[in-house]
């Protein structure tokens, strides 16, 4: 249906991502940030009236529904960081950027360690700020 070129441009060039490496990229993010904030999956879940399960499925980018790649609503992305006490950006990988195909985070182990490490960094100073 979207195969063809529109207008002479590809579908690439129209949006069509990798969305599984921004899927797993996200799932890696929540965890992350889970985790520092010292949260289970069950205690984060209750925070944003969503099911443990859900939660899981999103850290691990998994979906019940083919092609089984977790996709997220942007409700449920913002029910999250409120939950977290972070921006939303803290969560969506390559926000602050033109989306490449692939999730910058996602071409190597040193990529996905260096953006947990800025997570973790951003965390800290937000956590030193009068308001929280």
């Amino acid at each position: 249906m979207c195969s063809r070129d529109i207008g002479g441009v590809s579908p690439i060039e129209r949006g069509s991502l990798d969305w599984d490496t921004y899927a797993f990229a996200f799932g890696h993010r929540l965890q992350t940030v889970r985790k520092a904030r010292g949260l289970s999956q069950e205690e984060l879940a209750h925070r944003c009236g969503l099911h443990r399960n859900a939660v899981s499925n999103l850290e691990r980018a998994t979906g019940n529904s083919a092609p089984h790649v977790a996709d997220p609503r942007l409700s449920t992305v913002y029910r999250l960081a409120k939950a977290l006490d972070v921006p939303p950006t803290y969560l969506l990988p390559a926000a602050e950027e033109t989306l490449p195909l692939r999730a910058p985070e996602q071409e190597t182990a040193t990529s996905v360690s260096e953006i947990e490490a800025e997570l973790r960094r951003r965390l800290s100073a937000d956590d030193q700020t009068p308001d929280h």
